[in-house]
């Protein structure tokens, strides 16, 4: 069995946490959340850490096996349905990954360019980077930790001119309830997506450090996030940041004529891209690893190439637009995502509830 370290677990997931929140949903923070934008990060971030402590639980009492596995044991029929629900889920995030990458180079770097191409290109590299395993996944996230969190960290550096101090204020005395509320609910869904690890669990060593290393992830994802939300609120305004495609790609572009930094926007592909094939791939992995659990397989390598090209066709034909990928995120996905999301949840309560009914036999 492959093997994942705890410093893999911590750099795979803070690239898993900060590079999409940062790279494609400030927009749609700021657009609910206004300059309270900090505050919707820190509040989701802290709910969706405590989802993720819940399914940590749940893995920890049985650190061995896969959930895939012993969830027939805790809910019985239930499993199989609930276990499909996760399975769409993985299958519908890792195609919305995708598209949000293809809808990025196609826009940005590749105009006119066949959607097609561009996504047979990259469904060639995750089939392949799935088929290696989970411990080639991982690993991966090694090898670009650093540069990506320097490429990431450096631009607020440049833009300081640009920034309009007196607006500073209005992050704290601008206070919308209800915005706040939205922007939570938006990171709480991507935040919690670490709440899937009970099906990566028994890969990883030393299994009762792994909220340890979640936890600070989740701590530096909020700082490299706010780092770079801040600046832009204060560039831009939360009005034109809302309705800019991809604020932190226009907050680089904004650097001072001149600087040596003034075409960093290559770099911050070459971050996005890599961390975005690891997300991706880490989501077909799971997808297909809850299939062969759930059945009982022993391989996951046959399902690498099929369940690959299913979410390519997806991320193709799921939405025709950008626009029309961002009104899919707010009209249920992120609804559906919270709820796949709680499922382990479901597990550890039933499971919490039988054996206290056990226990309660045993002793009478």
């Amino acid at each position: 069995m492959e093997r994942v370290s705890q410093s893999q677990i911590y750099m795979l997931f803070s690239l898993f946490l900060f590079t999409t929140t940062l790279g494609f949903f400030t927009n749609t923070l700021t657009r609910n959340a206004h300059f309270m934008s900090w505050l919707s990060l820190i509040i989701g971030a802290a709910v969706g850490l405590m989802i993720t402590y819940l399914s940590y639980r749940l893995a920890i009492r049985r650190p061995t096996q896969f959930l895939g596995n012993y969830g027939k044991d805790i809910l019985g029929w239930l499993h199989y349905p609930l276990m499909g629900t996760m399975i769409i889920c993985f299958i519908v995030s890792a195609s919305t990954v995708t598209r949000q990458l293809q809808d990025y180079i196609v826009v940005v770097y590749l105009p006119g360019t066949p959607e097609w191409a561009v996504s047979a290109l990259f469904g060639i590299c995750l089939a392949y980077s799935v088929r290696s395993g989970v411990g080639t996944i991982f690993r991966c996230s090694q090898g670009i930790f650093f540069l990506s969190i320097i490429g990431v960290l450096i631009v607020p550096f440049f833009v300081h001119h640009e920034i309009m101090s007196p607006m500073a204020i209005a992050l704290v005395n601008h206070l919308d309830w209800k915005g706040v509320w939205n922007g939570a609910y938006l990171i709480t869904a991507l935040f919690a997506e670490m709440a899937y690890i009970p099906f990566l669990f028994p890969f990883f060593t030393s299994s009762n450090k792994t909220m340890k290393s979640l936890g600070l992830a989740t701590a530096t994802s909020v700082f490299i996030v706010l780092s770079n939300l801040i600046p832009i609120i204060l560039v831009f305004g939360p009005h034109l940041a809302s309705n800019l495609p991809y604020p932190q790609l226009e907050l680089i572009r904004n650097i001072q004529a001149g600087s040596a930094l003034e075409s960093l926007d290559p770099l911050l592909f070459s971050v996005w891209l890599a961390s975005l094939f690891i997300k991706a791939s880490l989501f077909i992995y799971l997808a297909i690893i809850s299939l062969t659990q759930t059945l009982s397989l022993k391989d996951h390598k046959p399902f690498s190439f099929s369940m690959t090209a299913m979410v390519v066709g997806c991320a193709i034909y799921m939405v025709r637009s950008k626009t029309e990928l961002d009104e899919l995120f707010g009209n249920g996905e992120f609804a559906f995502l919270l709820i796949s999301e709680l499922i382990p949840v479901v597990y550890l309560i039933v499971d919490w509830i039988r054996s206290s009914k056990l226990k309660q036999e045993k002793t009478s």
